[in-house]
């Protein structure tokens, strides 16, 4: 029991995990107030999300601010994208129910075919807004990216989007206080399952710092080895040595031999 209560015991771990969600959530509700910048807070969500499950240390309200402002014009542009398309699928699904003269013939075909288009566009959000926090891309190639990744990986999408209406659901219909958890709980939870998709692509991202560092003085210590050694030898040459030094003595007696 002492143990359960300690600094490191689970009780400071899953208070701290609770804690840092609220706050998150409650970032995410701030700065999603004007509507048109709820692309850019789910960005910033998902940022500081994807690094607190890798164990990067930061200040929450700092750190969602900084990826805020830098992906403040993507993540809006993406948002706007995704909502204006799922407004016009949802309108033609709402005629394509209500007012089945209007399309005449096509009315049974364009239901199945706006509901596919809306499950896929909302996969293909699902990825758009982590995508955006943790790569350099414009927006073109984002959706592009997005899109292989919601079809290649179709269990995760279809989690991710579960996870989200479960998660509403419950809010709305058992505990409507869970709605103030509910936006750092689906992007910590949905982080789990998309770092997984993006280790995949990048196995270094967001390596444990503790290792991380173990490397950074293993090379340090490896090129100090080498000067005291007298090789020429470049960090940058992708783990090659370049014994120049040596090749010059070789070449030197080759000379004076001939």
């Amino acid at each position: 029991m002492r143990d359960f209560f300690s600094l490191e015991g689970s009780f400071n771990k899953y208070a701290g995990f609770l804690a840092d969600t609220l706050i998150l959530s409650l970032l995410w509700i701030f700065f999603s107030l004007p509507v048109v910048t709820i692309g850019a807070s789910t960005s910033a969500l998902f940022y500081v999300a994807t690094r607190r499950i890798a164990n990067r240390e930061g200040y929450i309200s700092s750190d969602f601010w900084q990826a805020f402002k830098v992906n403040f014009k993507r993540g809006t542009i993406i948002w706007l994208l995704v909502f204006f398309v799922s407004i016009v699928i949802i309108w033609n699904m709402m005629l394509a129910i209500q007012e089945p003269e209007i399309m005449g013939a096509f009315a049974t075909m364009i239901l199945p075919a706006q509901v596919v288009l809306l499950v896929l566009v909302s996969f293909v959000a699902t990825f758009a807004f982590p995508v955006t926090a943790r790569f350099d891309m414009g927006v073109r190639e984002t959706l592009k990216t997005c899109f292989f990744m919601a079809i290649k990986h179709l269990f995760t999408s279809v989690s991710c989007v579960a996870l989200l209406i479960t998660l509403v659901g419950v809010s709305l219909f058992f505990w409507e206080p869970l709605l103030f958890m509910t936006p750092g709980i689906y992007g910590m939870l949905a982080s789990y399952l998309i770092m997984r998709v993006f280790k995949k692509y990048r196995p270094e991202m967001d390596k444990d710092p503790v290792l991380e560092l173990q490397e950074i003085e293993q090379k340090r210590a490896e090129e100090k080895r080498r000067r005291e050694l007298g090789l020429g030898f470049t960090a940058e040459a992708d783990g090659n040595i370049i014994e120049e030094k040596f090749e010059e003595e070789e070449n030197e007696e080759v000379r004076v031999e001939e």
